[in-house]
């Protein structure tokens, strides 16, 4: 039994004309308060989509628009639609969409024209129809609650995530009312959610997050959380229509343009929500990544890594220095936009290495190898016109993803420091005591071995050409290949 405050009509005239009884009242009262609902261990649905909507900051507005659209969207019954979403005070005063205007956390079930407010069982106790709590959405707890909350109560074959707020390649979903601007970081994830959470699509409807990095940290048979598919955007990017998304959903044999939510495979349904992305911001950048090819691009990434530390770190320089990068620059502070975003189109940055001449045959030669992985990481792809440069150096379906390459030698006139210095939460260990930095990346740490002198994946390449090497602390990030 779901726990709701608003129903169809034929229910809620239902209800009124059983609230004649002061006893009914009493009984409605304490199901209303605990009640759960009942499941079965055989999933009932093909599908459950789980949105998780980070609104403690300025993007609550869209967030609102976000579900409205969804309301409108949601025309099939094959599949569940549920949403987390905490507001805060000061960014919207929309009292329409969901019937009031909260400043709490929320948990709802979308229908069409509709929705029913939830609460939270056993998994997201902290969440009840009666009474307000405000949860911290950018602790890894909550989305592990939340995921575990879907998967118990709405089970299916098959469930997408949606992480819906900000996103600057660091961290996403910032919770302002923490006081310290706590946000999910990719490595945190990793170490809070389990296998048990692990989806078939993560989508991430936020800035800036389609990093090899981040695809790594959640890559199938990690032992942790894992997505089979995943969508993202490398630099800036808007929210995607949801209403256009999910009216392309509906039961029953359709149109080639429609699915049927029982019959529909991942990546059926990924490509589609892509395909409507592609349509709605031909501004943007995106791409849909198979993530069970992320291994091997690390692998030929790293193994490159070993050949290049015996090459001329100047050709390496001047490769970055070239290569298509997803700062925002139409900023007019240039040099700012290049400390804050140090991404650069991996699948561009390779192919100039597997181009120049400087490079030894087997240098070249492998990153050749590095390209053919990423094409095959890379199921779709596109670069916008308009917001970003003009560029012919994007190949559709193979660039998309970024890498974690900054100009780490050059300093940031702002502070004396060189851009690597100002990369420190780029690390394979632990950071702790930064609220803006977490760490304990897997890409940074797989495949090394700390401190015996040898490069070994390109984090070690890295360091070992921007940081000090004669530094007895590991340098500016305390770290000694």
């Amino acid at each position: 039994m779901v726990v709701s405050d608003r129903t169809p009509s034929s229910l809620r005239a239902a209800r009124a004309r059983r609230s004649v009884s002061s006893g009914v009242q009493a009984l409605a009262l304490l199901t209303l308060l605990f009640a759960t609902r009942h499941t079965s261990a055989q999933p009932t649905n093909s599908w459950t989509i789980l949105h998780y909507a980070a609104g403690s900051n300025s993007s609550e507005v869209d967030l609102l628009s976000d579900i409205q659209e969804m309301m409108d969207g949601k025309l099939a019954e094959g599949y569940e639609l549920i949403v987390l979403i905490d507001r805060t005070p000061g960014h919207s005063e929309d009292s329409t969409t969901l019937g009031e205007n909260f400043t709490d956390t929320r948990l709802y079930r979308i229908t069409h024209h509709g929705y029913e407010r939830l609460h939270g069982g056993t998994e997201l106790a902290q969440v009840r129809a009666d009474r307000p709590v405000d949860l911290g959405m950018g602790d890894a707890q909550v989305l592990k609650q939340f995921v575990r909350f879907g998967k118990q109560h709405f089970p299916a074959e098959h469930y997408l995530l949606v992480l819906r707020s900000h996103g600057n390649g660091v961290g996403m979903c910032p919770d302002h009312e923490s006081g310290t601007e706590d946000r999910l970081f990719p490595g945190e994830i990793s170490d809070v959610l389990t296998a048990e959470e692990s989806v078939d699509i993560l989508g991430l409807d936020v800035c800036s997050m389609a990093g090899l990095e981040n695809l790594y940290e959640w890559r199938p048979g990690n032992g942790s959380f894992s997505a089979d598919l995943v969508i993202a955007s490398a630099p800036l990017s808007g929210a995607w229509a949801y209403d256009r998304i999910l009216s392309r959903l509906k039961d029953g044999p359709g149109t080639a343009n429609e699915l049927d939510p029982a019959r529909m495979t991942p990546l059926q349904f990924a490509s589609m929500i892509f395909e409507e992305i592609e349509a709605m911001q031909p501004w943007a950048s995106w791409g849909l990544f198979d993530n069970g090819r992320i291994a091997r691009v690390k692998a030929e990434v790293d193994e490159l890594a070993g050949l290049l530390a015996a090459e001329d770190g100047a050709i390496l320089l001047q490769a970055i220095d070239s290569t298509l990068g997803y700062h925002h620059q139409t900023a007019a502070d240039l040099e700012t936009s290049l400390l804050a975003f140090p991404y650069v189109d991996a699948y561009h940055f390779y192919s100039l290495l597997s181009r120049n001449q400087k490079l030894r045959p087997t240098s070249r030669a492998q990153a050749t190898e590095v390209c053919a992985a990423i094409d095959e990481l890379v199921v779709a792809s596109y670069y916008g016109t308009g917001f970003l440069p003009t560029t012919s150096d994007f190949v559709d379906g193979k660039g998309g993803v970024y890498q974690v390459l900054p100009r780490g030698r050059k300093v940031f006139s702002q502070t004396g420091s060189t851009f690597w210095a100002h990369t420190t939460w780029f690390h394979p260990d632990a950071i702790t005591g930064e609220p803006d930095s977490y760490g304990a990346y897997d890409w940074c740490g797989d495949g090394a071995v700390k401190g015996n002198g040898e490069v070994e994946n390109f984090f070690e390449l890295m360091d070992a050409l921007f940081d000090d090497p004669k530094a007895a602390d590991g340098g500016v990030n305390h770290y000694a290949p």
